[in-house]
């Protein structure tokens, strides 16, 4: 397998799941990695939950099989911040980031390695299709994806779509992170994870940077089974309670890869649309859905709004030159 790890025929991958909060799903996730069907690859866990009961599921799954696994316990609750962390302790030349609410085939690991080396040196990204197990009829949360400057998303194409790997494009490929993986010298090279990304857009900065840096990102022909589970950003998948990152990240991410690109009044325009979409108009939604009363809906608009306050001015100082990188580890919903 070339350009990856010459010296060696299955390179190393390193498996890195980031939870908090989690562990009977950890617990099957883990359980599910036995099944692998690829010889070369070791786990690492990122823990950010408000209990020991991580370690203890870890160590219950490690010690009855030969899966090893190197766990890390974190402060923040920040999905970047957890997904450096992973990187700095990998070993492998490939990282494959995996939820912990998912179940990958056991042929998941060849499959994104044939990827890299089809489309050899300039391959940095490889990821594959997300189909949700929880919801009727099994449909596909995320296939051959495709994201703007403003992190407007078409998460759904066909097989035959088309690839946006240019380097000043508007539209670029993108990966879920429950079925990706990268070249570790290469997340490297651009410093990893923007950490002011706590918790939505993560990956999809970072896909647009290795992008922009002159590497591709391609898509494998493999598909992680899903199962979404609450947590503390959401109730259910129609019940989020992060609208705090989701504003400040959709106004962060379109000041640093959108701003220069247009006019400054159609920006705005377009990144208030962009909001109102996102987030307001589906926090009224759950009045009607999810019956909750106006006091609540009211808190999710007044973080919404601070989200967007917060992602407004961390984005003007990346534009003014006084901000080199912006980290909020500590931010939370």
């Amino acid at each position: 397998m070339p350009n990856i790890a010459p010296n060696l025929a299955f390179p190393l991958v390193s498996i890195i799941i980031c939870t908090s909060d989690r562990h009977d799903f950890l617990a099957k996730a883990l359980k599910s990695l036995e099944l692998l069907s690829y010889p070369d690859f070791e786990v690492i866990v990122i823990d950010s939950s408000s209990t020991t009961q991580t370690s203890e599921i870890v160590h219950s799954v490690t010690s009855n099989n030969s899966l090893t696994v190197k766990l890390l316990k974190v402060e923040p609750r920040n999905i970047s911040y957890s997904r450096n962390r992973g990187i700095k302790l990998a070993s492998g030349s490939i990282i494959a980031f995996f939820d912990d609410d998912a179940i990958p085939p056991s042929e998941w690991l060849e499959k994104l390695l044939f990827s890299y080396t089809i489309h050899g040196d300039n391959c940095a990204a490889v990821g594959g299709a997300v189909r949700d197990l929880t919801r009727p009829g099994h449909p596909l949360q995320f296939c051959r994806g495709i994201t703007n400057l403003f992190s407007e998303t078409i998460a759904i194409r066909p097989a035959d779509a088309v690839d946006y790997n240019q380097a000043n494009g508007f539209w670029f490929n993108g990966l879920m992170g429950t079925n990706s993986s990268f070249r570790k010298d290469l997340l490297e090279k651009i410093n990893g994870y923007d950490e002011f990304f706590d918790y939505f857009l993560d990956e999809t900065d970072v896909c647009l940077r290795l992008i922009q840096a002159g590497y591709e990102v391609h898509y494998a022909d493999v598909t992680v089974n899903h199962y979404p589970q609450p947590s503390h950003n959401r109730i259910d998948q129609k019940h989020l309670t992060c609208w705090y990152s989701l504003a400040k990240n959709t106004t962060y991410f379109a000041f640093k890869h959108g701003f220069k690109k247009f006019p400054f009044v159609m920006f705005v325009a377009r990144l208030i649309l962009l909001i109102t979409h996102r987030c307001l108009l589906r926090i009224l939604r759950l009045k009607f859905t999810h019956h909750l009363p106006n006091s609540t809906l009211l808190k999710y608009i007044q973080q919404t709004f601070y989200g967007i306050r917060v992602g407004w001015n961390a984005g003007i100082k990346l534009h003014k030159g006084n901000l080199n990188k912006v980290n909020f580890s500590e931010e939370t919903c």
